[in-house]
């Protein structure tokens, strides 16, 4: 039974050595190095980001303690960072979030997945990497990410530069589903022009509307039947004002939040109950918690290196790491939780730390062995 205890050992279940040479032939990316390859490197952004590695020389001082990468200088990893193409990286990102995505799972509703869109910003201080300057002497990098709310997971992100807001990067997020899908979001993705190219490609979507956002022509949708619960109205109406004012009537729920605020949000999804459309929006905090989670425990905010594609390996590598911690974390939990009742900080803590208790890592050594051990996505056992 082959030993999946580190992380790239769970990564080498989702894409073999070949699958990366080839990522790097399609960047231009020749190796010359054997004692630290770019494979190393892309291990390396995994493993300094679970450990809160804070730099290259904090890194250093720290790789002889760990048996998942070679031990090389600092220098060594600066040079490495620098000349890897840190699209390579993020391939393997989204190639691992694409296999890590079980399609025909159960999902929040039937007949929809379930995503919510958002971007969160880090802002660092990097004296050399003018790419990202924000202010005169803060620079910054925004996430925007579609997040899988059934998986607990990203599916999907795109990096750009602080100064660039949510709605600019908005259609390559929503109108890159394959699936019958539902994307709910906040008010930085509110535009009428947006919710029409929505409509016009037939994406569902819940956002949210802030309160000076012109409604008119409203029409109550006489199937709401207001109990004890937290709607306010349940209508559809024009959206916007002037020449912005959209020409497909929209759905608008308001309902009350669980501190008494009104919130408005626009839809296209008519075929479910107002109180289910307050629900779905109010699941939208998930991605809220994973980008929490990220800051506080991945030491993201902790740049190493000083050029373009040592920042955005680094990021891509510490999305990595979170994919597949999160993934095994859910695919065995089942197991072990009545024994072990280890929450997904506790569980990615003593995972990266080899102290998972005997019976969860005989569960996850398990899980693979009854999938052949031989890269079970690619359909190949």
């Amino acid at each position: 039974m082959k030993k999946i205890s580190t992380l790239p050992e769970l990564l080498q279940c989702f894409i073999t050595e070949e699958e990366l040479n080839q990522l790097a032939e399609k960047y231009g990316y020749k190796e010359t190095a054997r004692k630290f390859t770019f494979i190393d490197l892309l291990n390396f952004w995994m493993v300094s980001a679970a450990r809160k590695w804070t730099g290259f020389r904090d890194a250093e001082s720290k790789m002889d303690q760990c048996s998942e990468i070679p031990t090389v200088d600092h220098s060594t990893l600066s040079k490495k960072a620098k000349d890897v193409p840190y699209q390579i990286i993020q391939d393997v990102f989204q190639i691992v979030a694409n296999r890590t995505n079980r399609p025909f799972r159960r999902r929040f509703f039937s007949k929809y997945k379930l995503y919510a869109v958002d971007s969160t910003m880090l802002t660092f201080k990097h004296p050399g990497f003018s790419l990202a300057l924000y202010s005169s002497q803060r620079h910054a990098i925004r996430l925007h990410t579609k997040f899988d709310i059934d998986e607990y997971q990203p599916a999907q992100v795109i990096e750009t530069t602080g100064r660039d807001q949510d709605i600019m990067v908005a259609p390559k997020l929503f109108l890159n589903t394959d699936i019958p899908a539902i994307l709910v979001a906040d008010r930085g993705y509110a535009s009428t022009a947006f919710f029409e190219e929505l409509q016009e490609n037939k994406q569902f979507f819940v956002i949210r509307i802030a309160d000076n956002f012109t409604v008119s022509k409203r029409k109550s949708l006489k199937r709401l039947e207001l109990k004890e619960n937290n709607i306010v109205r349940d209508e559809t109406a024009l959206i916007g004002k002037g020449t912005r004012t959209t020409k497909t009537r929209f759905r608008i729920v308001t309902f009350l939040d669980d501190e008494g605020h009104q919130i408005r949000v626009v839809t296209n999804v008519m075929d479910c109950s107002a109180e289910m459309i307050a629900q779905i929006y109010k699941l939208r905090w998930q991605i809220e918690l994973f980008f929490r989670w990220l800051k506080q425990n991945l030491e993201l905010p902790n740049i190493f290196g000083m050029s373009q594609n040592a920042v955005y390996s680094q990021v891509y590598g510490t999305l990595l790491s979170y994919l597949l911690l999160r993934w095994v974390y859910n695919e065995t939990k089942s197991k072990w939780w009545l024994i072990c009742k280890l929450t997904f900080l506790d569980f990615s803590r003593r995972f990266i730390n080899h102290t998972l208790p005997v019976e969860v890592k005989s569960e996850i050594q398990w899980y693979f062995y009854n999938r052949g051990n031989l890269y079970f996505f690619t359909g190949k056992i």
